[in-house]
């Protein structure tokens, strides 16, 4: 059992879907990432970014997870970026080789940035 509960914020700035991940992502609190995450995540050609600055923990599901909708948003020319990750979750992307797939930026400004629609 999680000792916090997972909290998980979906706010629409800037034409992109901004999802706030608060607290670990565990055997408990998957049900509730992925509810969360499936009904912004697999709309298609929606840009998506996670905030993941108030993240404690991703267990493997959940890693699978990302990689699923990153996939999903292609498909549809969606995008999806991460912001705020930990040195240790960084560190683990980089070592199942997710490094360059799941685009992560140091902060919110940098992704909405890079999110930005061109011309």
């Amino acid at each position: 059992m999680s000792e916090r509960e997972l909290e998980v914020y979906v706010a629409e700035e800037q034409g992109v879907s901004v999802i706030v991940v608060d607290g670990p992502v565990d055997s408990a609190t998957i049900e509730t990432f992925k509810s969360r995450l499936d009904a912004v995540c697999l709309k298609p050609g929606l840009r998506v970014l996670i905030d993941c600055s108030k993240l404690s923990y991703l267990n493997s599901r959940a890693i699978g997870l990302l990689v699923k909708y990153h996939r999903s948003l292609l498909l549809t020319r969606g995008r999806l970026a991460l912001c705020g990750l930990n040195s240790r979750l960084v560190r683990t992307l980089d070592l199942l080789q997710l490094g360059k797939m799941l685009v992560s930026y140091p902060s919110k400004d940098d992704a909405m940035t890079a999110l930005a629609p061109k011309g």
